[in-house]
């Protein structure tokens, strides 16, 4: 037989030697390119059909055991244990010289050892889909809700390779939440991923669910991930998505407190499976993760189960890949793989105010900007409490028209000068009027940017008042006639605005140009509710 050398050297000798005269008069010789010298080179194997491996349990913890004897195992692949009692799966966690690590995926108790193992050379996949809807499912896709077998006809990987560069395209679209603070100060476009923060009870699974609620009729479809929640919790979060008819759009992924903690640990990965099979048919998807703070300490629990080696905190040393690998996965695709989106909102807690907490740290760097919920703000009585000068995005007005952008610019300089000029009230001292203005207008702000949980900003109806709640022109109006304000100007603006209103205040450039519509808004506003009117005509600050 001839061998690889042999052939490559007759390949290239044919290549490089020139013709003999004796050739001359028959067929020229033949040009054979370099693919082929390596195809000749480095032939392909035969397909090697998969034979199913068995192996032996050597060791079982709290919802993770360890296998010997599959040698051809291969990260994230199930695996079947064969117990006395039934058959479970497991999850293919690490890989060792000498035996596999595995999460268990039903009751570790039921496992021993010496019971055997089975490879399926196939990675865990889930149901995904429209069926999904409206339904409650553990992060194996399995139904929690009562409402009998999920039919669904598409399955999607648990893990799955997030997009590539060349796969995405800029964050354009705005994904508007109905929540004004967000959407004037900190937006969130369709394929960003956001981080919010804050300290327990501070309004931040409240303010997500919000955001689901505000969805409707956005072509939005919704994941809510619970990770490590109480069964109380979770029950009230289904009973307020369905009293506001979210269910229709929105699926809910749960992992309880007294679940094992590998179901806590792969929580999340379930919930964007179910929004990448949305972005990958050209639909648009949010997924909301409550929170990952809890599923570091389930992967923190693994970890240490399987005797890894501890790192900072005791996580291990692979912890920000964990976050990582799941937050890359939200992407706004290219016209090319149809355009559908992503969108990751993860809730992390804080501990006091402290935001340089090694999880918090870690999600700050992979996300695209942070909200910060301050319990500061929450004893205030401003619900939602976003601190927007502690907050940031860095999508910024990318994804807002240019008035929402102008008036989003003026709120938060009038934020930030109050934050500065706020403690001269409490000094015995003369201030200027100018000082005072600008503490009158911080206070008017703030009234305006707490917000009923069910009250629901348009974006003509967000230009509007903010445009007005910046210029001198409430400045005449006292606190409590601001709260008077906000209270029935929404459903005045509803009645008011008219279809060119609307159309002018969406796609203007400069507040100039919509300052009669603001003037004559305002103007009527105070006759009609007998207000003092404004002395001057709209001006900003």
């Amino acid at each position: 037989m001839t061998t690889n050398s042999q052939t490559i050297e007759d390949a290239l000798s044919g290549l490089t030697t020139p013709p003999s005269d004796s050739d001359a008069t028959t067929t020229p010789a033949e040009t054979i390119s370099f693919p082929e010298i390596l195809d000749y080179a480095f032939p392909e194997e035969p397909p090697v059909s998969r034979l199913t491996q068995v192996g032996e349990v050597t060791y079982i913890g709290d919802g993770v055991c360890q296998v010997t004897g599959l040698d051809q195992a291969k990260i994230d692949e199930v695996i079947t244990i064969k117990t006395g009692r039934g058959q479970i799966q497991a999850i293919i966690f690490g890989i060792t010289p000498d035996r596999v690590e595995s999460v268990v995926l039903g009751d570790y108790t039921k496992i021993k050892r010496g019971d055997v193992a089975q490879s399926s050379g196939s990675r865990l996949k889930l149901p995904v889909g429209k069926p999904l809807l409206g339904r409650v499912v553990n992060p194996l896709g399995q139904a929690m809700d009562n409402q009998g077998r999920i039919k669904a006809l598409d399955y999607h990987q648990l893990e799955f390779t997030s997009p590539g560069v060349v796969d995405r395209d800029p964050v354009t679209i705005p994904l508007h939440t109905g929540i004004m603070a967000i959407d004037a100060t900190i937006p969130i476009g369709r394929g960003q991923r956001e981080l919010v923060i804050g300290d327990r009870k501070t309004g931040k699974s409240r303010t997500m669910l919000d955001i689901i609620s505000n969805q409707k009729n956005n072509g939005v479809f919704c994941i809510y991930v619970g990770i490590g929640i109480q069964a109380a919790k979770a029950k009230a979060t289904y009973e307020l998505l369905k009293a506001r008819e979210a269910l229709s759009y929105t699926t809910m992924v749960l992992a309880f407190s007294d679940d094992p903690p590998s179901l806590q640990y792969l929580a999340p990965y379930a919930g964007a499976a179910l929004g990448e099979y949305y972005m990958y048919s050209g639909q648009h998807a949010l997924v909301i993760y409550d929170d990952l703070t809890k599923q570091a300490k389930a992967y923190r629990q693994v970890s240490l189960l399987l005797k890894r080696s501890p790192g900072r905190d005791a996580y291990p040393g692979d912890i920000f890949f964990l976050h990582s690998r799941l937050l890359e996965r939200a992407a706004q695709l290219n016209h090319r793989l149809g355009g559908g989106s992503l969108t990751s909102l993860p809730i992390a807690e804080t501990q006091s105010g402290d935001i340089s907490d090694y999880i918090i740290t870690n999600l700050m760097s992979i996300t695209d900007g942070h909200i910060f919920l301050d319990a500061a703000l929450m004893h205030e009585g401003i619900m939602p409490a976003i601190n927007s000068g502690a907050s940031v995005s860095r999508i910024g007005g990318k994804v807002q028209t240019k008035l929402l952008q102008k008036v989003g610019e003026l709120a938060s300089r009038i934020l930030a000068r109050y934050e500065e000029v706020k403690s001269y009230e409490t000094i015995n001292t003369e201030i200027s009027a100018d000082t005072v203005a600008e503490i009158n207008r911080g206070k008017r702000l703030k009234e305006i940017f707490a917000q009923d949980s069910d009250t629901r900003f348009t974006l003509a109806e967000t230009v509007v008042f903010l445009a007005l709640a910046t210029s001198p022109q409430m400045d005449h109006l006292t606190l409590d006639q601001v709260r008077f304000f906000k209270s029935h100007f929404p459903q005045f603006l509803r009645q008011q605005l008219t279809t060119d209103a609307i159309h002018a205040l969406r796609t203007e450039t400069t507040l100039a140009a919509v300052a009669p519509i603001l003037d004559s808004l305002i103007q009527r506003f105070c006759h009609v509710n007998q207000l003092p009117p404004p002395t001057t005509p709209y001006a900003t600050t």
